[in-house]
């Protein structure tokens, strides 16, 4: 397991979000905000949970990109909206990341 991942009912290290990992490590679209020192859901098994902080640069920006895909196929202004917003969100993470400044 890598250090970054972290097991179902495990108090999370930080506030934050996380995001749930399947059995091989892929994001599953679930995700959740923890405060510090909470129990992190149950998953099913063999799944995990990951900090979106644990994201590289790359992994943040590639993620706008699939947001920006999405935008352009959503159906109503409302999620179109939302959708270019979590992308310029995580653009601007992979930008303060690739800096240092976070």
């Amino acid at each position: 397991m890598p250090i970054d991942e972290y097991l179902p009912r495990s108090p999370a290290p930080h506030t934050g979000l996380f995001e749930e990992l399947n059995i091989f490590g892929a994001p599953t679209g679930v995700a959740v905000f923890m405060t510090q020192g909470k129990a992190l859901p149950d998953t099913p098994r063999g799944f995990m949970w990951r900090s979106l902080a644990a994201l590289s640069a790359a992994e943040l920006r590639q993620r706008a990109e699939q947001y920006r895909a999405m935008a352009a196929t959503a159906r109503t202004a409302q999620a179109v909206d939302g959708l270019l917003k979590l992308a310029e969100r995580f653009d601007t993470l992979a930008e303060e990341r690739g800096r240092g400044d976070t």
